[in-house]
C-alpha cells in the first residue's frame, strides 16, 4: 500500500503544484495586462501633455505677436497725434497769437475809455452839485 498511497500523494501534490502554477501564471498574466494598460495610458497622457505644451507654446507666440502689433500701433498713434498737434500749432498758432494780441489791444482801449467815462461822470456830478446849490439872488415871483 505504500506504493499506491505514495503515488496518489505525489499525484495530488503534482496536481496542486500544477494548479498553483496555473493560478500564479493567471495572476502573472493579469499583472502583465494591467502593466500594459497602465503603460498605454501613460503613453496617452504623455502625448496629451506634449500636445498641451505645444498649444501653450503656440499661444505664447501668438500673444507675443499680438503684443508686438499693439505696441507698433500705439507708437504709430503717438506719432500721428504729435504730427496733428504740430499741424494745429502751425495752422492756428498765428491766429491764436493774433487773437490774443487783439484782446490785449482791446483791453487797453476799453480801459482807457473806462477811465475817460469815469472822468466825465465826476465832471457831471460836480456840475449837478453846482446846480443844486442855492443861488444868491432870490427868484422873483411872477
Amino acid at each position: 500500500m505504500k506504493g499506491p498511497g505514495i503515488r496518489t500523494f505525489v499525484l495530488a501534490i503534482g496536481i496542486i503544484v500544477v494548479m498553483l502554477s496555473a493560478g500564479c501564471e493567471e495572476e502573472q498574466l493579469k499583472g502583465n495586462q494591467k502593466a500594459r494598460v497602465i503603460a498605454a495610458e501613460n503613453m496617452q497622457m504623455k502625448n496629451l501633455l506634449q500636445q498641451r505644451d505645444s498649444e501653450i507654446e503656440k499661444l505664447k507666440e501668438q500673444h507675443k505677436s499680438e503684443l508686438k502689433k499693439q505696441e507698433e500701433l500705439l507708437a504709430k498713434c503717438k506719432d500721428e497725434k504729435q504730427a496733428l498737434e504740430e499741424q494745429l500749432t502751425e495752422k492756428y498758432g498765428d491766429q491764436i497769437d493774433e487773437f490774443i494780441g487783439n484782446l490785449g489791444a482791446e483791453y487797453v482801449k476799453l480801459h482807457q475809455e473806462n477811465d475817460g467815462l469815469k472822468l466825465q461822470i465826476e465832471k457831471l456830478k460836480a456840475e449837478l452839485e453846482e446846480i443844486k446849490k442855492p443861488t444868491e439872488q432870490p427868484v422873483k415871483p411872477l
